[in-house]
């Protein structure tokens, strides 16, 4: 039982260690990647210059409250590819939106952005492995160090019930009901 106790206890804190490691590190990149989202981002009132690299595509975005979907032009070196898009509602420096354009820029330069509604935020697109990273990396740390600080818990018990017994065990070449050497009387 010591031995399946020690076994369990230096299973566990290892489990336990890299699990969490893993899963902060999976935590931190993937959030950061949608922390990206918040850092990219500005708001579109009036024309506003942009400067796009090549095969770079941003998105446009307006606040939830607003009832219809503005129209977004991107004018500059080359037409960018349009895409209408319409996505579920997501947090932007505190601020509720929804897509609805984006535009896919084939060629770097300066593009100049023009909305008909004001309120319209454009950013980078939203990393949906960025979310499933974080949200993973925060599984990983609380089911894998969960399950590792269990086995460590129950490894130590069963550590120290098995060394109390190993203890208590009486050495198999004395007599029996004889807790210690025979008795020779007091005589040396």
């Amino acid at each position: 039982m010591k031995k399946a106790g020690q076994w369990l206890t230096w299973s566990g804190l290892a489990l336990g260690i890299v699990t969490v490691v893993v899963g902060i590190v999976l935590a931190v990149v993937g959030f950061g990647k949608v922390a990206d989202l918040s850092d990219g981002s500005f708001r579109v009132d009036g024309p506003t210059e942009h400067v796009a690299e090549a095969d770079s595509v941003l998105v446009m975005y307006h606040s939830d409250v607003i009832t219809f979907s503005p129209t977004c032009t991107a004018t500059g070196p080359a037409p960018p590819e349009v895409d209408w898009q319409r996505t579920d509602s997501i947090r932007i420096n505190n601020l509720t939106v929804v897509s609805f354009q984006s535009f896919r820029f084939v060629e770097a330069g300066t593009y100049t952005i023009a909305c008909d509604a004001p309120g319209v935020i454009a950013g980078p697109k939203l990393s949906v492995t960025g979310i499933f990273a974080g949200v993973g990396g925060i599984l990983v740390v609380a089911f894998g160090g969960g399950i590792g600080f269990v086995m460590l818990m129950f490894g130590a018990i069963l550590w120290a019930v098995g060394a109390s017994k190993a203890k208590s065990t009486p050495n198999a070449q004395w007599p029996p009901g004889l807790q210690g050497p025979p008795y020779d009387g007091g005589h040396r």
